[in-house]
């Protein structure tokens, strides 16, 4: 027998906005924009020729024929997750130890990991974070690692998942409290940076058209995690990777005070190594697979 039903996608947009009250919060829990998770559910909506959201100007609300149908969704999959589970839970599970910088690890991988377990429930993923590019051939008991750098890595295969694009931060007080800033007088500002990288103000005064100019007042912090929160709690501005800190501007607990100069690219990124033969074995192939992927729909 066929079964009639919508298309899945549409189906767990309108779940997740139901549950968690709106199409931006159900776009973090599904990995995808708000704008998505809207097109999914006006999708769902003229397919069952039902308004299922009633729109306000800054609110969402379920109809009724919404509310009759977020229980049967939400039963619907929680019945089907936990009979997946059960499914593999016979199964041996294949232990793959990767190791990620923290600030990839905090900023990139870790809101995205539930959705390679959910995908393979069969590998058992374990993460460490040494700052040092770890051995990779031979029995250092890592199958793989994420690094920052532009290689080239001898008898290693490398895979670019994205190149890192600089830019200032601050938070969005401190930004109001001095008003518009400018890349002639910005270092004069208390500029926050990392001792693990330390002329990338330098570098990113050099690419504002300020060459020669060093931070006159910088603050220094040991590890490279600490300057953007500091720009939060509004000690000054930091240099971040676009990549790495989406959800804070997204949620505009940073901004960027000078949106209009493009950011710093200097060649690097972060890429995923692994040993050539280890590109042969299933859970490797299936990490690699899923990290490319997570970056082309996020930055392609």
């Amino acid at each position: 027998m066929r079964r009639r039903l919508p298309p899945l996608n549409a189906l767990r947009a309108f779940e997740a906005a139901a549950r968690r009250g709106g199409f931006a919060a159900a776009a973090q829990e599904l990995g995808v924009t708000a704008a998505a998770v809207s097109r999914h559910v006006q999708l769902l909506e003229a397919r069952l020729e039902r308004r299922l959201f009633d729109r306000g100007p800054r609110s969402l609300s379920l109809t009724a024929d919404g509310q009759a149908l977020l229980p049967v969704l939400v039963d619907a999959f929680d019945t089907l997750e936990a009979g997946i589970g059960r499914a593999l839970a016979q199964r041996p599970r294949a232990v793959l130890t990767v190791n990620a910088q923290t600030s990839f690890a905090i900023g990139w991988l870790l809101p995205r990991l539930p959705r390679f377990h959910r995908r393979h429930p069969e590998i058992e993923l374990r993460l460490s974070t040494a700052i040092e590019t770890p051995a990779l051939r031979g029995d250092s008991g890592l199958d793989a690692a994420v690094v920052h750098g532009r290689g080239p890595w001898p008898e290693i295969s490398a895979h670019l998942l994205f190149p890192d694009r600089l830019v200032p931060v601050c938070a969005p007080a401190w930004l109001a409290a001095r008003g518009a800033l400018d890349p002639k007088t910005i270092a004069g500002e208390t500029l926050l940076a990392s001792d693990t990288a330390p002329t990338d103000w330098e570098d990113w005064l050099s690419h504002a058209g300020q060459r020669g100019q060093r931070p006159e007042r910088p603050l220094r912090f040991a590890s490279s995690l600490l300057p953007p929160q500091a720009a939060m709690h509004g000690l000054g501005v930091a240099l971040a990777d676009l990549s790495l800190i989406g959800p804070e501007l997204y949620a505009g607990r940073l901004v960027n005070p000078l949106p209009g100069l493009a950011p710093l690219k200097r060649g690097t990124g972060w890429h995923l190594l692994h040993a050539p033969a280890r590109g042969r074995e299933a859970p490797v192939t299936a990490l690699r697979d899923w990290l490319l992927q997570e970056a082309a729909a996020t930055f392609g």
